[in-house]
């Protein structure tokens, strides 16, 4: 397969349904040129949600059309122009004469560029409405391809006609690459990391933060000890028990080992101040006494998690203790909640329940109920409604689990797919 190595060469300056259903209207500047180019393009859904493929690039939106990511899809090549005032309609209705100009020297290879398909990637050839050229022998495409539409400028708009249905290939036949979804902070956890300085996450439970070290720990290859909150020294020390023998913890086991690694303490915030302070000290001085002696170390990259930002037990987190301030100065403090992107693929795609958990997180925060609804709680969703539960049931069980009648009262919310619809009934 042929190396992808074109960048993403727009931003998409406004997106907006377009007057046919399921088609979309994308304004987008080239390479921070001035001009604005308009696209009126079919979006389509796939597994991580909706989407609408510009210039090879794959341009994932939520319900309201806002723009979750941008992401190549495969490179492009064909004809590319300084202007589109030279188009004009021609004979049957859709059908549009074109004079194509040399390009200028200021405008890059990839500018304004689309891809035809050739026929040996797909097994059969497409109806299109013009011809393009196609892509030399060797390189793949990872994606559903489109009907080929020059850009138009705003000050210039020519309105396109679909004249033509065009033959879908099966999907199957192109399987896609399953994409990485990676949290908005992955990269500032990881730099953080890299240059060895202890980071320190705090958000909401069920957020993925043990997930993302665990990422960032598997890209890097670094070994990885976890440990969950502590409340006995020994837990990080280790013992020496009756018979001499001594047992070891995921502490003294990354401080011990030869390759580069990394140690997680889960829970920071309800571990015990007194024996943070021997973890303080270890991060501090490169060294730890050990009941066997002590180790020194220079390959240990130190995280942490919890629920708060080390100030205390609050509504939620009644369990949670002060952190004392020398194990704050010790980490960087990153915030880190759901990420909605995570939150569309974890869900196969299910706007309408993203929708539904981010009105009822909402809700729920400003009238003080003590609930999470986290990832696990739309993984518990998407496999009961694959399963065949009701959606009622659903709601009750893996959503609203346990709240008293009055509290489901409380939550007063006002859409209208069928999670606001069950939640009405329970409502009732």
């Amino acid at each position: 397969m042929a190396t992808v190595t074109q960048p993403v060469s727009f931003t998409v300056v406004n997106l907006e349904p377009g007057d046919s259903k399921g088609f979309v209207r994308v304004d987008a500047r080239f390479n921070n040129s001035e001009k604005i180019y308009n696209y009126y393009r079919k979006a389509g859904v796939d597994e991580y949600g909706t989407f609408v493929i510009i210039d090879g690039c794959k341009i994932l939106f939520d319900s309201e059309y806002n723009v979750i990511s941008i992401n190549r899809e495969y490179d492009t090549k064909g004809v590319y122009r300084k202007s589109t005032k030279s188009i004009t309609k021609e004979g049957g209705a859709g059908t549009r004469k074109r004079r194509m100009p040399e390009a200028s020297s200021e405008e890059s290879e990839s500018d304004w560029a689309e891809a035809d398909i050739t026929e040996e990637r797909r097994g059969r050839r497409r109806r299109r409405r013009r011809e393009v050229p196609q892509i030399p022998d060797g390189d793949d495409v990872n994606t559903e391809p489109e009907v080929v539409e020059e850009p138009v400028e705003s000050t210039d708009t020519v309105e396109v006609e679909e004249e033509v249905a065009v033959e879908e290939p099966a999907r199957e036949e192109v399987p896609a690459i399953p994409k990485k979804i990676r949290h908005e902070r992955y990269e500032d956890i990881k730099d953080c990391l890299e240059c060895d300085i202890p980071v320190y996450l705090y958000g909401p439970a069920g957020s993925g933060k043990n997930h993302t070290f665990e990422q960032i720990a598997r890209e890097n290859g670094w070994n990885f000890y976890y440990t969950n909150s502590v409340q006995q020294e020994y837990k990080l020390t280790g013992f020496i028990d009756a018979g001499g023998r001594y047992h070891e913890t995921e502490f003294y086991k990354a401080c011990t080992d030869e390759e580069e690694c990394m140690f997680f303490l889960d829970e920071l915030d309800a571990s015990i101040p007194e024996v943070l302070v021997l973890l303080n000290a270890a991060i501090a001085n490169g060294y730890f006494e050990f009941p066997t002696g002590r180790v020194s170390f220079d390959h240990v990259h130190f995280c942490a998690a919890g629920n708060t930002a080390g100030s205390g037990a609050d509504d939620m987190y009644t369990g949670r203790m002060v952190i004392d301030q020398a194990t704050l100065d010790r980490f960087a403090f990153i915030d880190y909640s759901y990420s909605r992107p995570i939150e569309l693929k974890i869900t196969g795609g299910n706007t309408e329940l993203v929708e539904f958990i981010h009105d009822l997180r909402d809700t729920a925060e400003k009238k003080g109920v003590r609930a999470t609804f986290s990832y696990r709680c739309m993984m518990m969703v998407k496999k009961l409604e694959e399963k065949g539960m009701s959606t009622d049931k659903i709601m009750k069980y893996a959503i609203l689990k346990g709240l008293d009648k009055d509290t489901i009262n409380s939550l007063r919310l006002y859409g209208s797919n069928k999670y606001y619809v069950a939640l009405r009934n329970l409502q009732m």
